[in-house]
């Protein structure tokens, strides 16, 4: 609905209530940095988003791992940020890292190595 303005608080309360009941780097706490950094990128505010992706790709490799698909979608999140901005340098090892994370752990067949080859196909058009 493009209702930014009414999002945006409730984002930043569902942020903030999971901080304080379950702690700084639990998975879910990732999940709301993600939502709130789409957010920011939907309304062009990538210095705001960045920040937010960095910190939820951090989070989800410390407690899920260097190779779980979670750690895939934030780095296919934050890949996505940079092709926005036109740094397609720093996109690029993002994608090719989500690909191989998403083949190794899900198979070559899997759908979300067809959105990870999809995104890089993207880069390079």
């Amino acid at each position: 609905q493009g209702k930014y303005g009414a999002a945006e608080p409730l984002y930043e309360e569902a942020l903030r209530i999971r901080r304080q009941q379950l702690g700084d780097d639990h998975p879910d706490v990732a999940t709301s940095l993600n939502n709130l950094a789409f957010l920011y990128r939907d309304q062009g505010q990538y210095g705001a988003a960045e920040p937010l992706y960095e910190e939820a790709l951090r989070i989800r490799r410390q407690h899920l791992g260097d190779d779980h698909p979670s750690v895939a979608t934030s780095l296919n999140n934050l890949a996505l940020l940079y092709r926005y901005q036109g740094q397609y340098g720093a996109a690029e090892p993002l994608y090719e890292e989500a690909l191989r994370i998403c083949r190794q752990q899900l198979g070559d067949d899997h759908p979300d190595v067809a959105t990870s080859l999809n995104n890089l196909a993207g880069l390079y058009r």
